[in-house]
């Protein structure tokens, strides 16, 4: 189950229906703002989290909380209740995400339509929940800090899908654009475990001689220095000896080395003269080429002259009209491109959608993304790792501005390659 999905389960009907009847607001309204919310504050958590020492801080934090969102909707109607979530979500808004609350709150009043101080009065109650369900996650999977990181970034998938129609101001806004396209688990430091070593400053007794006179050791030592000279000297006569045999032996193989066809420095790196070799014959052309299956995506991926940034249409990929699911047609190019991933394994893309046939209350930008991601699900299950597709849904394709009427609403898929 999703974050999102947690948080709507708890964020349920009733809940949000008694938050609008005390502020004299439509429920609408006050779901929208919560969806915000929830998007924005996973977003501000997943970017807390991009070193060890956020995640260790938003980790211990959210083991802390006291509070339980599972009996939420009875909680919220005791107004000494309400205040201490209010109170515990500020608190660790201000610890965890400071200087969020003021943009987010205001973006979440535009967004939904409802009065700024209505809008700043939500943000503690929701970070309080957040945090709530992220602790009986932890518990529940048993997630030390580097598995419960990695549960956050997993959220990505589902963030940008909970208010799709307001993705470039919560992206901008929180900061979170490069954590949509790539995302690493910061690894916690080992401690490192080092040997003690005692040191015996007097010297070790042989063993049975444990009861020698101390005046026994200045004869002991004397003898023995003696002996560490003598071997020293024959250790170095040793030395002489060999150096001056193995100069003898590089100078006789010198000789043999510089007539030798095999030595490596005859052997030129770079057989090839571009200025004298004589051209290929016009036969042998085509077999340098590399071979392509005559798909334009992989000649573009097989010419190493071509720059990363080109945009393909995802011809033949279409979807049943107001739906997420792809016409049969469209199985052998979503395949296609699965296995030009698999053959190229530096290629990254980003997958651009356009709609037109959404039907209320669905918006054309919504069933858009969704459909790009439902081509990203795709991908991933035929075995392509999800941090080389990137997605994002454009609605019509059509500025809402454009008053001309001259631009004709799209539903197409693009692909464009980020990474070669």
């Amino acid at each position: 189950m999703s974050l999102f999905v947690a948080l709507k389960e708890v964020l349920n009907e009733g809940v949000i229906a008694h938050i609008a009847q005390e502020n004299n607001e439509k429920p609408e309204k006050i779901s929208k703002a919560l969806d915000a919310f929830s998007a924005s504050f996973v977003g501000g958590m997943l970017k807390r989290v991009t070193n060890e020492a956020g995640m260790n801080l938003l980790y211990n934090h959210v083991q802390k909380i006291e509070f339980s969102a599972q009996n939420l909707e009875k909680s919220i109607k005791d107004p000494a209740q309400y205040d201490a979530i209010k109170a515990v979500g500020e608190k660790n808004l201000n610890t965890l995400l400071p200087g969020l609350k003021s943009p987010v709150s205001l973006m979440v009043a535009k967004y939904a339509a409802t009065r700024n101080s209505l809008a700043s009065s939500l943000a503690g109650p929701v970070v309080a929940i957040i945090m709530s369900v992220l602790k009986k996650t932890i518990a529940d999977k048993q997630l030390d800090a580097e598995g419960f990181t990695a549960y956050l970034g997993d959220q990505r998938e589902h963030l940008l899908n909970v208010v799709p129609e307001i993705d470039d101001v919560l992206v901008e806004t929180v900061g979170i654009r490069s954590l949509l396209q790539n995302f690493t688990v910061p690894k916690a430091e080992r401690p490192v475990s080092i040997a003690k070593t005692s040191v015996d400053k007097s010297p070790e007794p042989f063993l049975g001689d444990s009861d020698a006179h101390p005046e026994d050791s200045p004869n002991y030592l004397k003898w023995l220095g003696a002996a560490v000279v003598v071997i020293g000297l024959a250790a170095a006569g040793w030395y002489f000896w060999q150096q001056q045999s193995s100069q003898t032996v590089a100078e006789s193989t010198t000789v043999e080395e510089e007539n030798s066809p095999e030595t490596p420095q005859n052997v030129s790196p770079t057989a090839t003269d571009t200025l004298t070799t004589t051209p290929p014959a016009k036969d042998s052309v085509a077999a340098v080429k590399p071979a392509t299956t005559g798909n334009p995506m992989e000649t573009y991926l097989a010419n190493a002259a071509t720059t990363a940034g080109k945009v393909f249409k995802f011809d033949n990929v279409d979807f049943v009209d107001n739906t997420t699911q792809l016409k049969p047609e469209a199985t052998a190019p979503v395949k296609t491109l699965a296995e030009l991933l698999k053959k190229y394994p530096n290629a990254q893309v980003k997958l651009v959608g356009f709609a037109n046939d959404a039907k209320a209350p669905v918006t054309n930008k919504v069933l858009s993304t969704k459909r790009v991601f439902a081509i990203k699900d795709e991908l991933i299950k035929a075995g392509i790792n999800y941090l080389r597709v990137d997605a994002e849904g454009r609605g019509t394709g059509v500025s809402p501005k454009d008053s001309t009427r001259k631009q004709k609403p799209l539903r197409e898929i693009y692909v464009r390659f980020v990474k070669k």
